[in-house]
């Protein structure tokens, strides 16, 4: 009886990108459309963040995910300055510019990613190829 030859793994990029956190330059936060209209767009920026102290240094973009009814991220910026918030322990995303439009990266049925409540982190490269939330992350 032959023994078995051992499988070769084949490892996706992208599987080991979602794996490494610092390949992470990007946060996605979630918003209702009155926050998003009136802070994100209008404001050019997003407050009141809690983010990991040892990501700031390597955040380079912010994106955002607008809740039902929407259930997409649609737009993004790259970030100028991340500073704290008043006395909060969070902080303040400053953008150097207007935000973009992106996609919308929407869920997929039975996908799984799940509707954000809270930050995550990406890397811009895969949000910018993805075309639904769950090639996002």
């Amino acid at each position: 009886m032959k023994a078995a030859k051992p499988q070769k793994q084949v490892t996706n990029k992208l599987e080991e990108t979602a794996r490494n956190p610092s390949v992470f330059d990007t946060v996605v936060v979630a918003a209702r459309e009155d926050g998003f209209k009136e802070v994100f767009l209008g404001q050019d920026r997003w407050y009141k963040v809690r983010i990991n102290p040892a990501m700031i240094s390597q955040l380079e973009y912010v994106a955002v995910y607008r809740t039902a009814p929407i259930s997409a991220i649609t737009h993004y910026a790259p970030i100028r300055s991340i500073e704290p918030w008043l006395d909060t322990g969070k902080m303040v995303i400053n953008f150097t510019e207007h935000a973009r439009e992106l996609g919308p990266l929407k869920l997929t049925s039975n996908g799984r990613v799940k509707q954000l409540q809270g930050l995550r982190y990406t890397n811009f490269e895969k949000l910018k190829t993805a075309t639904n939330l769950d090639e996002a992350f």
